[in-house]
C-alpha cells in the first residue's frame, strides 16, 4: 500500500506550488512599470524517487510537484540583436544632431548668410566701377568686404565651438559614462555571484545589469557572453564577459570582476583603452591594441561622435570618408583662402616687385588665411594704399576713369575659380571643387542637406528596426496584465484542487483508522 504521508506530501508539494506561482505572479504584476524588469516564472519538475522495491506489485507513481528556483523569459538572441541595432541608432543619431548643428550655422535660408555677402560686394564694386575716383564708393567696398570677413569669422567660431562642445561631451560625459557602466556592472557581477552561491537567483540584480549592458550598447558594437564556472560539484554559475567588437580586434572590456577603463589624453580626441594597471590594452599575442581605438569601433555613439570630430571627407587619405565638422571648416576656409589670393592677386598686378597692396591679410599675423583669421588688409584698411583701379601693359599711368582692375574683381566673383587643396608638393595639390563664389557656397549648402538626409533616414531606419525587436523583447519579457490575471485564476485553482486533495486523503484516512474493521460488530 502507497505510504499515506507520501500522498499528504504530494498535496503539500501542490499547495507550495501553487504558492510559489501565486507569489511570482503578484511580484510580476507589481513590477509591471519597474523600468529593465523581466517576467519572472516558476521552475518546476515532477517528483518521482523510483525507489520502489524489485518486486513491487504498485504502480511507480511520482510524489508530487518539485519547485526548483524561479528565472526570467528572455530571448538571447533578441537581446543580441537588440544591442546590435541599438549601437547602430547611437551611431547615426550622434551624427545628425552634429550635422543639424552645423547647418545652424551654415543657414543660407533663414539667414543672411555668405551668399549674400558676396552679393553686396559685387553690388559695391560694380558701383565702383562706375565711378572709379569716388573714395566714397571705395570706401562702400571695403566695408563690403570687411562685412563678408567678419561673417566668414563669425561662422568658423560657430563651427569651432560646435567642435568644442562635442569634444566636452565625448571626453566628459560619455567616457566616464562607459567607465562608470563598466564598473557598476562589475560591481553587480559580484553581488550576483555572492548571491547565486548563498541560494538566491538575483534575479532583479540581473535585470540592474541587463539595463547596464543595454546603455553600454548604445556607445559600441559588444559582445556579451556568459561563462559557466563550477563553485562546487553541486552548484555551477555564469560569469559575464562583454567584448569589443572590433574591426581588427576583439577588446575584452569586462571579465567578471575585471574591467578596462577608457581615457581620451588632454588636447585630443584619440580614445584609449587601459587595463587596471593604465596601460594600453594588448592582445593575447602582445601586442598593443588599446591606442587610438577609433578605427577598431564599427557602430555606436562612441564611432558617430568620434568620426565627427576626426573625420573630414575629401580632406582625408580616403575620400569617401564620413564628411564631419573638419570637413566643412576645410570647405570654409578654403573658400576664404581662395578669395583672399583671388583677389590680393587682382590687386597687386602691375604694381613693382616686392610691393603688395593686398585686399586681404590675416588678424592673427599667419601667412595663411583662413574663415577664421581672415580680415581686411591693414594697409588697405588704414587707407595707406587703395584699390588698384587699372593698370597699363607698359607700365604707364592709365587713364583718368579706367577700371580694368575692378572688372576683373567683378569677373572674378562671376568665374568658376579651381579651390585648391594644397599638398606638401605641388604634386600633391588637389582640386576639391571648380566653379564660382557662390556656387561653392551652394554646393557646400548641398553637401550638407544630403548628409542631414542620409543620416536621417540611416536613423529612422535603424530606429524603426530596433523598435521592431524591441517590441519582439517585450512580447516575451515583458509583463502583461492578461497573462498574469490567466496565471492567478490557474494558481488559485490548482491551489484550490491540491487543498481538496489533502482534504480527500484525510478523509478516506479517517475511513481507514476509524471505519476499516467494524463491520457485523
Amino acid at each position: 500500500m502507497r505510504s499515506t504521508f507520501g500522498a499528504f506530501t504530494t498535496a503539500q508539494l501542490g499547495l507550495r506550488a501553487s504558492q510559489y506561482g501565486l507569489d511570482v505572479t503578484g511580484q510580476n504584476i507589481s513590477n509591471i512599470n519597474t523600468k529593465g524588469y523581466t517576467r519572472q516564472v516558476v521552475d518546476q519538475i515532477s517528483l518521482n524517487l523510483q525507489n520502489s522495491g524489485r518486486y513491487a506489485t504498485v504502480a511507480n507513481v511520482g510524489y508530487g510537484v518539485l519547485v526548483t528556483g524561479i528565472s526570467q523569459v528572455r530571448d538571447p538572441y533578441l537581446d543580441i540583436r537588440f544591442r546590435n541595432e541599438v549601437a547602430k541608432v547611437g551611431e547615426a543619431d550622434v551624427k545628425l544632431g552634429g550635422l543639424k548643428e552645423i547647418e545652424s550655422v551654415l543657414d543660407e535660408i533663414a539667414t543672411d548668410g555668405i551668399q549674400t555677402q558676396l552679393s553686396d560686394l559685387n553690388t559695391m564694386l560694380q558701383k565702383l566701377a562706375g565711378q572709379v575716383s569716388s573714395q566714397e564708393y571705395e570706401n562702400m567696398v571695403k566695408s563690403s568686404a570687411d562685412s563678408l570677413t567678419k561673417y566668414l569669422n563669425q561662422c568658423a567660431k560657430q563651427l569651432e565651438t560646435i567642435r568644442s562642445n562635442q569634444e566636452y561631451n565625448l571626453k566628459q560625459v560619455e567616457v566616464p559614462e562607459i567607465n562608470n557602466i563598466l564598473k557598476n556592472i562589475s560591481e553587480l557581477n559580484k553581488s550576483i555571484k555572492d548571491g547565486q552561491i548563498n541560494g538566491t537567483p538575483a534575479l532583479e540584480l540581473i535585470d540592474q545589469r541587463n539595463v547596464l549592458i543595454d546603455n553600454l550598447a548604445g556607445y559600441m558594437k559588444i559582445d556579451v557572453t556568459y561563462v559557466p564556472t563550477k563553485i562546487s560539484d553541486s552548484l555551477t554559475i555564469d560569469e559575464l564577459k562583454i567584448d569589443l567588437v572590433g574591426a581588427n580586434n576583439t577588446i575584452n572590456l569586462l571579465n567578471h570582476l575585471d574591467h578596462v577603463s577608457l581615457d581620451m589624453p588632454a588636447g585630443t580626441t584619440q580614445l584609449n583603452i587601459l587595463d587596471a594597471e593604465g596601460n594600453p590594452v594588448k592582445n593575447s599575442s602582445g601586442a598593443v591594441i588599446g591606442t587610438d581605438v577609433f578605427k577598431e569601433l564599427t557602430s555606436g555613439s562612441l564611432k558617430g561622435s568620434l568620426e565627427f570630430l576626426n573625420s573630414n571627407g575629401a580632406f582625408d587619405t580616403n575620400k569617401d570618408s564620413f564628411r564631419g565638422i573638419g570637413y566643412y571648416q576645410k570647405m570654409l576656409d578654403l573658400m576664404a583662402n581662395t578669395l583672399a589670393s583671388t583677389f590680393n592677386d587682382i590687386n597687386n598686378t602691375g604694381l613693382p616687385s616686392g610691393t603688395l597692396h593686398d585686399m586681404f591679410g590675416t588678424s592673427d599675423g599667419s601667412t595663411t588665411i583662413t574663415a577664421k583669421n581672415i580680415c581686411v588688409a591693414s594697409g588697405w584698411a588704414n587707407s595707406e594704399y587703395g584699390l588698384t583701379k587699372s593698370v597699363n601693359a607698359d607700365g604707364s599711368t592709365p587713364a583718368s576713369g579706367a577700371q580694368e582692375n575692378i572688372l576683373k574683381m567683378i569677373d572674378a566673383l562671376k568665374s568658376d575659380q579651381p579651390f585648391i587643396k594644397k599638398g606638401a608638393l605641388p604634386a600633391d595639390d588637389v582640386t576639391i571643387f571648380t566653379g564660382t563664389f557662390h556656387s561653392f557656397v551652394s554646393n557646400l549648402n548641398t553637401t550638407l542637406g544630403i548628409d542631414i538626409k542620409s543620416s536621417k533616414t540611416l536613423l529612422e531606419n535603424h530606429v524603426s528596426v530596433a523598435n521592431e525587436i524591441s517590441s519582439a523583447k517585450n512580447a516575451i519579457s515583458s509583463v502583461s496584465l492578461d497573462e498574469e490575471g490567466m496565471n492567478l485564476l490557474k494558481y488559485q485553482k490548482s491551489f484550490a484542487a491540491a487543498a481538496r486533495l489533502m482534504t480527500t486523503l484525510d478523509e478516506a484516512l479517517e475511513t481507514i483508522i476509524n471505519k476499516m474493521g467494524v463491520v457485523g460488530r
